[in-house]
């Protein structure tokens, strides 16, 4: 990532200066000029004086813009690291709570219910240990990316812990949220990854749960979707159950 020391309005004060110095430099440039001969108070002095300063403001102007442009870039892509996990760019668990609460109140407001599961992906300890924990990180980030590409723009996706994953789904009853993991399975099951000459799959189990959007609270819809996903690890995992 790109470091900056100096602030814009230290940029700002130094190209002030440097205006300053230009313009010292310019009426320096004047002088020769009308003592080399070039008419005074000619309309080619005039036209030279004005091109000078011109070129000079816009060199600055540009300068400035360009600085102000690349410091945006990086604090943006420091502000992607505070709120999303490095290995696969989903929302931290913070993150998700906050923008969880949002999504919950406009529910309340119109009286929608709200979808959560809680996924865990079964048996990441020993895929790691087969396969390494460079396999592993690859195995989160896949099913980070599916679980994208099968949710809509309003749900909301966070890696909630190491081998977990939470999902928010506004007007969502649990009959949907489970068609919305299912469908996430089959997507696993149809895309399996491949690193290196082996093809590890990816067996996961959730727990889904939905309330209607008065009652709803994040807590509530967290502990429950948890107590769901732990049967569904009692009954031997790769599951899907309802609170």
């Amino acid at each position: 990532m790109l470091k900056f020391d100096k602030p814009v309005w230290k940029i700002a004060v130094e190209a002030f200066f440097a205006a300053v110095a230009a313009s010292t430099l310019m009426t320096g440039f004047q002088w020769i000029l009308i003592n080399v001969g070039v008419g005074g108070g000619s309309n080619l002095l005039l036209a030279l004086m004005s091109a000078a300063y011109l070129t000079f403001f816009l060199l600055v102007f540009y300068h400035l813009l360009r600085q102000k442009a690349m410091i945006d870039r990086v604090k943006k892509e420091e502000d992607e690291q505070m709120l999303r996990d490095e290995t696969t760019r989903l929302y931290k668990s913070k993150v998700f709570k906050e923008l969880a609460g949002t999504q919950i109140r406009m529910c309340k407001r119109n009286s929608w219910p709200v979808g959560m599961v809680i996924m865990d992906i079964d048996r990441l300890g020993m895929i790691n240990k087969t396969y390494g924990f460079d396999a592993g990180n690859q195995v989160l980030k896949h099913f980070a990316t599916i679980i994208k590409e099968s949710v809509r723009e309003s749900d909301l996706v966070a890696r909630f812990d190491d081998d977990r994953f939470a999902l928010l789904l506004p007007n969502c009853d649990a009959r949907n949220a489970k068609r919305v993991i299912q469908r996430i399975q089959n997507h696993i099951l149809s895309e399996p990854l491949k690193v290196g000459k082996a093809t590890i799959k990816i067996p996961f189990s959730s727990g889904v749960v939905s309330f209607a959007g008065k009652v709803a609270k994040f807590n509530h819809l967290v502990n429950r979707a948890t107590e769901a996903l732990e049967q569904a690890k009692r009954k031997g995992g790769n599951r899907i159950e309802l609170f």
